[in-house]
This record gives C-alpha cells, structure tokens and sequence, in this order.
C-alpha cells in the first residue's frame, strides 16, 4: 500500500471526505522523452557515411564521406532552424569509405576520427573554434589490419579516445587533455566481426557496436569504456543486446548513431539481403530511468529512412538532431504537461485480475480538446498518470498513483454537451502490445525466472522490481523460450506460473511480489473507515494434490482440507526441474496459486487513496453476521475478530457532480 499522510489518513476516514482525483497528461512514450522527429532539410547529396556532434554554443556540426571519391567534408551550422543553410560543405580530403567515420565535440574543441586510404591509419582531425575549421590530419594509431570501423569522443579539456576494429576486436587509443595519444589497447570482449562504432561521452566512454558474434548472430550491443565515472577506467562491461538476428537470416547490422536524451538512444541500420532486400534505419530507446550502463533496451522501432549508411544522432538538454548526408532532422525535447484535473466530468479505473483500463470523460464545451486545439499528448500513446486522493486540512493532497497510456479516444456531443472519452490500458496492454519479433533462447542456469521477466518487460519498455519475491524467483533458471511472434503478456504469464509469487503493474513498471499468507495488515476497514457494501463467500479448492514430475526428480504436495472438500489433483511436468529442491518448491508453488485463485468476496467504500492490488486488507464488520472464514463453529456473532483478505483487484469510481456524484471503491478479495 503507498503511504499517507496522517491529514489523507483522516480525510479519507471523514464522513465529509471531499475528494481530489488528479490526472496529468504527458507527451512521453512510457516515461521517456517523446521525440517528435521533423525533418528541416532535404538535399541533393549522396547518401553516405555521416556524422555529427553539436558545439558549446550551440552550433551543428556534420561529417560526411562521399561515396563517389571517398571525399571527406564538414559543416557548421552555427544557430541551426528550420530555414538554415545545410547545403555548404568544406573539403578535407580523402579517406577510407568503409570504416566510416567519427565526429565529436566539447567546449570549443571538436575532432573527426577517420581512416586513410591505407585501411590502416587511423587519423584525427582537430578543430580549437568550435567545429568553424579543423586542422591537418595526423595519424593517432597504425592498426595491424583492416580497420573496418571508427569512432571518437571528447572532452571539453581536450581529453579524447579514439576507437577503432580489426576484424573482431575493438581497440581504444586515449588521451589526457591535449597530451600524446596512447597505444592502443583491445578490448575484453569477443565479436567474430565488427561491421560499425558509435560512442559518445558522459561519466564515461558510452559505446555502440555492430556486427556478428561467435555463434554467428548479427547484432547490435551497447557496452562502456570506463573513464571512472559509472565504470573504473579501462574496465569493458559485457555486451547488452540491442538487436539480433538468428543465423541464416541473411541480416546484419550497422551502428550508427549513439546518444541520451532522457534515456540511453542508439540508432542503426537493419539490412536484409533475401528476395525484398532492404536497408532500413531503426532506433531504440533504453527503459525509462536506465543510463547506458544500465543495460536495459527496449525493442527497437524502424524510422522512416530507408538507407544502407543510416543516421548520425545527437542532442542536448533542448534538442535533439538526427542527420545524414542529405538530411537533418529535428525534435526537441521537452515533456509536455497537460493538467486535466479540473475537466473531469468521470472516471473509472481497474486493476488486478485482468489487464487494467481506464475510462475517463473530459469536458469540451469550449472546444479545448478539439482536434484542431487538443494538446499533442491527446492521441494514442498518450501517457496519463492519476494520482488519488482529497482535499485535507493541508490542502490539496493526492498519492502517486497507477500510470495509463491511451489506447482509444472519441469527441462527442450529446444532448448539447460537448466531452472527450478516453480509454487506456496500463502496463499489461503494453506486454500484451508487444509482439517477439524473432524467437529469443536462454539456456538452463543462464539466468533466473526474475532476471527473465525483467528481460522482457524491458523490451516492453517497463522497468521490473521485486517485492518480497520468493526465493525460488532468483534460485530457478529454467531453459527458457520466447516464440516469434508471442505476445509479452504470454511469455510473462509462462514464467509467473512457476512461481507462487504474483505480477503486479506499479507506476511505468512490473513488480514480482511474494504472496506470504503470514503478511501483515496494510489497512482496515469497517471501524474508521466505513464500508458501503460488503459480501464475503467460500470458495472450493480446486487442488488438493500436487504432483510434479521433473528430470528424474519427483515431488507431491497435499491440502487434507482441499481433497475433503473435493480438491483434485494437478499435475506438471518439466524438464528445468534437476533437484529435489526444485520440485518441492514447484509442487508447494501449485497449491499456492490454487489458493490465491479462490474469490472471497467483495467491499465497497470511500476510496482509500493508498489502495493497490495484492495488498492485505481486514474487514471488522461491527453490524455483520458474516462468518469469517476460516474460524469454525460454534461462533458468537457478531464476529470479536476482524477477517483478512488480499486484494485481488481493485475498481474505481468518480463522478464530479449530480445526484450521482461518487468517489467510491470496490475491492475484489481472495484469500491472504
């Protein structure tokens, strides 16, 4: 249960509660910062390698190599807009086309990385006027092979690092300040190819790989140099997957493009040589609040670029600027907020036991939520975040409550009154939303049931916690397999069923929390805070006999009172199970969620603000000559002891004014 203050606490109890449901509408795609990418220029110029960084003052900076002449030139753009001049190129010279080229900048420095003619020279370029001019090439690094791939970053005191890739090994060349480069040192990590480079700094040397693993996989990764901000320095973190394409699939990859703008950006090129054969830019985000060695990628989504070279990436605080040789595109950032509160006419909300939804009715009699004059937030995807709570001693006061994204919306008029009707899902319609777009393979004891789910409530673009989970959540690392083309929500579901623990959607993320049924009390009804309605029932168990069958390993479990009462028997098997530890946790872990599953009943009162699914409520029903399941006869009524149950799923209610008007929650119970 979220917290209260002691004035919520005592507004909620009062039998003149005044309530304050506040709902915000924010232009973010589940926390993160939406960029709304427009395009400012459209060029002649071949398309090709490109880079770009932005200056101190604000200047963009662009690097390209044309593919005609392997032909290097820059640009400056010193207050980039709409109606800049992106078409005026200064020449450098010539350099290797296909290990691309790098292009970072800070303070009033900038360099180029690149690579000569020779495919083995690895060269900079520097510029002390903010990317205006650059000087001479000069050789940082002589490669003992092909370099197939290049990129810098730097410093605002001049410190710099240099990478490049031979064959299958990345190499950094450092230095400090404006000092001699170093030599160069490889990597701890193994790719069998890499085919592109992208970094960028921040704390420390953030860096964006393309090509092909040992097993033959094309991808994607992000890793870290560390420079001692995040990472101690020279330290490589293991790779974290971006993208991936199985073997055979006549895919591969490109990176391009590596930045933060809110969270952790990577952009890259996807090509597919088959019959269709495309070239196709896709970008990806990091889950809301993750930094890049954080390591946690949602799925990438494809751009409307089609291009074998991709897109340069960068922003600031204010901007973002995607580029290529022959285009740049805009999108600033910054969160739109729209207050919604005070438009209110209803709202209902529901959570647990299937996939949470909200319905909301604004009012538009003055046109504000027209299509025309509607904020841009107000369309599918839109983020809506309601916080409950009421008008105290102290004001206005809410808890942070559940976060919905608009799934549907519709303008209507009726009877002379103008409204907009919302419907939004929560965190299972993402999961849901999600489609594997290619089958993903764990293998046993690589990672643990929690590590999965977090795995792929990340490519949702969820966070994951855990709450008093079991043990068996860490301890179980089953063999694990997600099928193209299965929904997240089934996938998750699959990995839930082996535990006793319960999924729960909080905020923008899943929580994994424990069921104990020795759990404490988190609030009661029925003495401070009054109840409208209140219905308890029994109901049967449908299991009382486990029995789990595992890889030579075998384990039952028995409820006496389930089997008297009728209880049947269930049965599993899985291959996962190596111990006897294992199938004894698995065959308690059945009986469990049988037990969860039983319906106990249901409350109605004043909303509690600090309500959520799963917590444990008890009900002291003065008046009731209910039965508090599981006491026995004889029994003196009314009941001296209060009844606990766990909240299975919790239903909303507000309507602002009118005979009707109701601020009210209906609570489904099943057993603690």
């Amino acid at each position: 249960m979220r917290t209260l203050t002691p004035t919520m606490l005592a507004a909620q109890q009062s039998a003149s509660a005044r309530p304050y449901l506040r709902v915000r509408l924010y232009d973010r795609d589940i926390g993160t910062v939406r960029l709304r990418w427009q395009r400012w220029y459209t060029g002649g110029e071949p398309d090709g390698p490109c880079a770009t960084a932005l200056a101190a003052d604000g200047a963009l900076l662009r690097a390209r190599i044309d593919p005609s002449d392997s032909a290097l030139s820059h640009q400056r753009v010193a207050s980039p807009s709409a109606t800049s001049d992106y078409g005026s190129w200064t020449a450098l010279g010539g350099v290797a086309l296909a290990s691309r080229l790098g292009l970072a900048a800070a303070g009033t420095r900038a360099l180029i990385a690149s690579v000569r003619g020779d495919g083995v020279s690895v060269e900079v370029r520097e510029s002390s006027d903010s990317g205006a001019s650059f000087g001479a090439s000069s050789v940082a690094a002589t490669a003992g092979g092909t370099v197939t791939a290049v990129a810098c970053t730097l410093q605002s005191d001049g410190s710099a690092a240099l990478f490049y890739a031979v064959a299958g090994t990345v190499y950094a060349v450092t230095r400090s300040g404006l000092g001699a480069w170093s030599a160069a040192t490889a990597w701890t990590l193994s790719l069998t190819s890499v085919s592109a480079i992208s970094a960028y700094f921040e704390l420390d040397h953030n860096v964006l790989v393309s090509g092909v693993a040992a097993a033959g996989e094309a991808g994607v990764w992000s890793t870290i140099l560390g420079a001692g901000g995040t990472m101690p320095p020279g330290l490589w973190p293991p790779l974290a997957e971006v993208a991936l394409a199985s073997v055979g699939t006549d895919v591969s990859y490109l990176a391009t493009g590596a930045t933060r703008a809110g969270v952790p950006r990577a952009v890259f090129v996807e090509s597919f040589s088959g019959g269709g054969a495309y070239d196709r830019v896709h970008v990806a985000d990091g889950v809301v609040l993750s930094t890049w060695n954080g390591f946690k990628w949602r799925e990438p989504r494809p751009f409307d670029r089609a291009s074998a070279y991709g897109l340069a990436v960068v922003t600031d605080p204010a901007d973002g600027w995607l580029c290529a040789a022959d285009g740049v595109w805009h999108a600033s950032i910054a969160v739109a907020v729209t207050e919604l509160t005070d438009d209110i006419l209803r709202a209902e909300l529901r959570q647990g036991g299937e996939p949470g939804r909200l319905r909301l009715t604004l009012r538009n009699d003055d046109g504000r939520y027209g299509a025309d004059s509607a904020p841009a937030a107000l369309t599918i995807g839109g983020e809506l975040t309601v916080d409950v709570g009421y008008e105290t001693v102290a004001g206005l006061e809410s808890s942070a409550g559940p976060v919905f994204w608009i799934d549907s919306l519709s303008r209507t008029r009726r009877d002379g009154a103008a409204t907009v009707e919302l419907e939004a899902i929560d965190g299972w319609g993402l999961l849901a939303a999600w489609i594997a777009p290619r089958q993903f393979v764990w293998d046993a004891g690589v990672k643990s049931v929690a590590q999965l789910l977090e795995l792929i409530a990340a490519r949702a673009g969820l966070t994951f916690a855990v709450s008093d989970a079991s043990a068996e959540s860490e301890a179980f690392k089953p063999a694990f397999t997600v099928r193209a083309g299965e929904r997240g929500s089934a996938a998750v579901g699959r990995l839930v069923a082996m535990l006793s623990d319960t999924l729960l959607m909080v905020g923008r993320g899943v929580v994994l929390r424990g069921t104990d049924a020795r759990d404490v009390t988190d609030y009661a009804f029925g003495t401070a805070h009054a109840l409208q309605s209140f219905a308890v029932e029994e109901g049967r168990r449908g299991i009382g006999w486990a029995r789990v069958f595992g890889d030579d390993v075998f384990a039952e479990a028995v409820d006496a009172e389930a089997l008297r009462d009728g209880g049947g028997a269930v049965i599993a098997v899985d291959g996962n199970l190596t111990t006897q530890a294992r199938v004894d946790a698995r065959a308690g872990s059945l009986l469990r969620r049988d037990v969860l599953a039983i319906g106990r009943g249901e409350l109605t009162a004043l909303v509690n603000a600090g309500q959520e699914v799963a917590d444990v409520v008890t009900i002291a029903d003065v008046a009731s000559d209910m039965r508090p399941f599981p006491y026995s006869f004889p029994l003196s009524f009314p009941p001296a002891v209060p009844t606990k149950f766990r909240v299975a799923a919790l239903r909303l209610r507000y309507l602002r004014a009118g005979p009707g008007a109701r601020y009210e929650t209906t609570l489904t119970l099943m057993e603690v």
